[in-house]
C-alpha cells in the first residue's frame, strides 16, 4: 500500500499561497487528436496527421487545473466553475514537454459558498518559455456534491 500524503480537498485545508506542481508532461498526438475530434474541429493546424509539431488547441490545456490539484489534494467532490481568464503567450505544439505549476491567490466565503482561486502557468520544460497564464475561481462543492 504505498502512502498518500495528500490532504483532502476541503475548505478547510485550502488557503492562500499553497504552490501546486510542478507537473510535466508531453503533449501526445493522440491527445490532440481526441481533443479535437470531440470538439468536432476540423482546423488542419490542430491536425498531428498533416504536421507531427501540430498546435494544441489552446482551450486543451484548461486540465492542467485538475492536475495540478491533486498534487495536493485528494478526494472531494469537485467544483463548479466561477470565473477564468487566460493570457496565451506562445502556441503550445504537438511532442513539446511542458512544465505546469501554480499557487492559490484566493480562498473567500460569498453569499454560504466555499470559493477559491488557482492561478497557474504552462512554460515550455526545455527553455522555460511562458506558454499560457491562466486563473479559475471555483465553488467547492461540500461532501454531498453540494454547494454548500
Amino acid at each position: 500500500m504505498s502512502d498518500d500524503s495528500r490532504l483532502p480537498m476541503k475548505a478547510e485545508n485550502l488557503r492562500e499561497g499553497i504552490h501546486l506542481g510542478p507537473v510535466f508532461y508531453i503533449i501526445d498526438a493522440d491527445q490532440v487528436k481526441r481533443f479535437t475530434t470531440a470538439l468536432r474541429d476540423p482546423n488542419p493546424a490542430f491536425d498531428p496527421a498533416r504536421d507531427e509539431h501540430a498546435f494544441v488547441p489552446p482551450t486543451m490545456r484548461l486540465q492542467d487545473y485538475a492536475l495540478l490539484i491533486a498534487t495536493q489534494f485528494k478526494g472531494g467532490k469537485g467544483g463548479v466553475h466561477a470565473k477564468h481568464w487566460c493570457e496565451f503567450h506562445a502556441p503550445m505544439r504537438v511532442g513539446q514537454a511542458i512544465r505546469a505549476e501554480g499557487t492559490i491567490t484566493a480562498t473567500f466565503r460569498k453569499r454560504g459558498k466555499f470559493y477559491f482561486t488557482l492561478e497557474y502557468e504552462q512554460h515550455d520544460a526545455a527553455s522555460g518559455e511562458l506558454l499560457m497564464r491562466q486563473a479559475i475561481t471555483s465553488v467547492l462543492l461540500n461532501e454531498k456534491g453540494e454547494m454548500k
